[in-house]
């Protein structure tokens, strides 16, 4: 009973509410019904591969008078609609291997918090949820999990993602004849599979119902695509480079335009949710007209030593500008109500990885952005508290906001509710 109560306290500090959803005439009538009013709308989710220094990123002050840290200072003007969130962590694996434990709770597998959000909301879009990176990011650099626990995989080049969200009509009978293609195989796959069931053991029967239910999960996407097949693919007039900028040199460059992809996937309401994995590689950044003296991962692990610190600071800041960039253009488009999409837009901005000098993965950077929320706080989370709160507390009272009924996630029972009321 005490989270249901917590639940209405926190829809009722949510206060967005849309009429209708954007760009109606692209949604096909039997996909038109919006969320219910007073939830929010959309997540994009954003992870940083080599996350940032915590004394930069973290505010020394609780509460809503602390002075703004320097890696979030190009953010300063959004500090009103912004809540940084220090001390939550899942209490798990350390290691790059626990990164992909950031948006699960598990590093073993198990289904991410933005998937069971694209599960509730995707069905009014053309695609329940996107998942992107630039270029190809390291093995255990993973963000999106399905229920089976399988990693989603990433569009890693901007003109694939463009292609993705913009594709040309002379595409849609291409399209229908793979839609068709796989629909034949997938009925072949379900008439053998479910002739196997009286044979096997009862520990392979269960193995193939999770298969069976992997199989179904594709048939339904099928039968959306090729649903939304019969509606134009939304039309832009933005100019991609005339190369991908992929190469690990270019990864910042790469991220501008990732960005700018994903501000057009939330005001073309291609998808409602979005995740980013900002990778990290060994290369070495030209910042300010300044080559600095080490590789990004090499920064990373600093050894506390005062100049690779401050280099590593200054590649999260410019992270960090190009999230400003981001969050500048959700609030300058106007929604379906007249609200800035920015205000109807759960951001979340963090990393998998606590210490990247020790590879401890505690006390987790943790930024949400817009959603129309109350804002404008330092929580500095006890730790060492009777009940301590845990990241996945905060992944519940994010989801109990889009409307799920959920009450336990990633080993969490509570929610951080009392911080939107």
């Amino acid at each position: 009973m005490k989270n249901r109560i917590d639940r209405r306290q926190f829809l009722k500090g949510v206060g967005v509410s849309l009429a209708l959803p954007m760009m109606e005439s692209w949604v096909p009538r039997s996909l038109a019904a919006a969320a219910p009013p007073g939830q929010l709308k959309r997540l994009v989710c954003i992870g940083t591969y080599l996350g940032f220094y915590q004394d930069a990123f973290f505010p020394q002050q609780a509460g809503a008078n602390y002075e703004m840290p320097p890696t979030l200072a190009p953010i300063a003007k959004y500090r009103e609609k912004m809540s940084i969130f220090s001390g939550l962590d899942h209490r798990g694996r350390n290691g790059h291997e626990g990164w992909r434990a950031w948006m699960t709770g598990s590093a073993t597998g198990s289904v991410s918090m933005d998937q069971l959000v694209a599960d509730h909301v995707g069905a009014h879009t053309r695609y329940s949820s996107i998942q992107v990176t630039c270029g190809n990011p390291p093995g255990d650099a993973r963000l999106s999990y399905t229920k089976e626990g399988v990693a989603l995989p990433m569009v890693g080049r901007p003109s694939v993602f463009y292609q993705t969200l913009f594709r040309s009509d002379s595409d849609k009978s291409r399209i229908d004849y793979l839609l068709k293609g796989n629909s034949s195989v997938l009925d072949g796959v379900l008439e053998e599979a479910q002739s196997l069931q009286r044979k096997v053991s009862r520990r392979d029967q269960k193995k193939l119902d999770e298969y069976l239910a992997s199989v179904r999960d594709v048939e339904k996407k099928l039968q959306k695509q090729r649903t939304w097949l019969e509606k134009p693919f939304p039309k832009s007039d933005y100019v991609l480079p005339q190369f991908d900028p992929i190469s690990p040199e270019l990864a910042l460059e790469c991220e501008t335009v990732m960005y700018d992809l994903m501000a057009l996937a939330l005001t073309t309401d291609s998808t409602r949710v979005l995740t980013f994995l900002v990778p990290g590689w060994s290369q070495v950044f030209n910042i300010e007209g300044r080559r600095l003296s080490a590789g990004y991962h090499g920064l990373s692990h600093h050894g506390n030593e005062a100049k690779k610190i401050a280099e590593y600071n200054m590649i999260g800041r410019e992270h960090v500008k190009r999230f400003g960039l981001f969050l500048d253009k959700l609030q300058a488009h106007r929604d379906a109500d007249g609200r800035s999409l920015l205000d109807s837009t759960a951001v979340v901005l963090g990393s998998g990885m606590g210490d990247s000098n020790t590879h401890d993965n505690t006390n987790l950077p943790t930024l949400l952005v817009g959603g129309g929320l109350p804002h404008g706080k330092h929580w500095a989370i006890d730790r060492q508290a009777a009940n301590p709160r845990k990241l996945g507390d905060f992944y519940l009272s994010l989801m109990q906001g889009y409307g799920l009924e959920i009450d336990r996630f990633a080993g969490a029972s509570h929610n951080l509710n009392e911080c939107f009321s």
